[in-house]
């Protein structure tokens, strides 16, 4: 920090430099004279002004210094730094610890009925499945037995059949029997009974018309 330059001083210091001189000049000739009284007057009057300086110089200096800080550390003091921006992570248990959306007694009863209607809906497709499927091996047991006896009426084995329809004997065994599990789709089905009955000189047609297809 610079010392600051008072120059409040009432005497110049030009004036001051020739007082000086002057008091010297008068002294020494003072005491030349052996005037002790009059050589002495002129140096206490230059001791006085520079203690009277000195203290208006002292003063000044403690004004300046109870008056505040300088400007340019009030500009540090008034620009300070900026604080940097942290992201915190959140931690895992106060994601846990977040309120969980409360369901309503509505939505919950809304959610049991679709649960019960599609259980309910799909017991009944089984249902009727199997009940179709009664169906059809009743129907197919019936057809059967009928081509067996025709079959061993006209004294033919399967391998007689095969020969003349293509189709393998374990499945005109299946038909004659009518295992259900052994056979393909119902279409085929249809088919294989029209082939074996036209074989065996019987209305292929109707009797596969009597098997019921979904």
């Amino acid at each position: 920090m610079k010392t600051p330059h008072f120059s409040g001083s009432k005497l110049p210091p030009a004036s001051e430099y020739a007082l000086i001189i002057g008091a010297g000049a008068t002294a020494a000739m003072s005491m030349a004279a052996q005037q002790v009284a009059v050589a002495t007057l002129p140096v206490t009057t230059l001791v006085a002004l520079g203690l009277l300086n000195r203290y208006r110089l002292d003063q000044r200096l403690q004004d300046s210094e109870t008056s505040g800080p300088t400007q340019e550390e009030a500009t540090h003091k008034q620009a300070p730094a900026a604080p940097q921006r942290v992201t915190a992570q959140p931690r895992p248990d106060a994601i846990s610890a977040r309120p969980q959306v409360a369901t309503t007694p509505t939505t919950s009863a809304r959610f049991s009925e679709q649960r019960a209607y599609i259980h309910e809906t799909l017991a009944k497709k089984m249902q009727a499945r199997a009940d179709f499927a009664s169906v059809q091996q009743a129907s197919l047991k019936k057809v059967g037995a009928y081509l067996q006896q025709t079959r061993q009426e006209k004294s033919l084995s399967l391998e007689d059949v095969y020969q003349r329809t293509f189709i393998q004997t374990y499945t005109l065994r299946a038909l004659e029997t009518g295992n259900l599990n052994q056979l393909p789709e119902p279409f085929y089905i249809r088919a294989f009974i029209q082939k074996y009955a036209s074989a065996l000189g019987l209305e292929g047609a109707a009797l596969a018309a009597d098997f019921p297809m979904p």
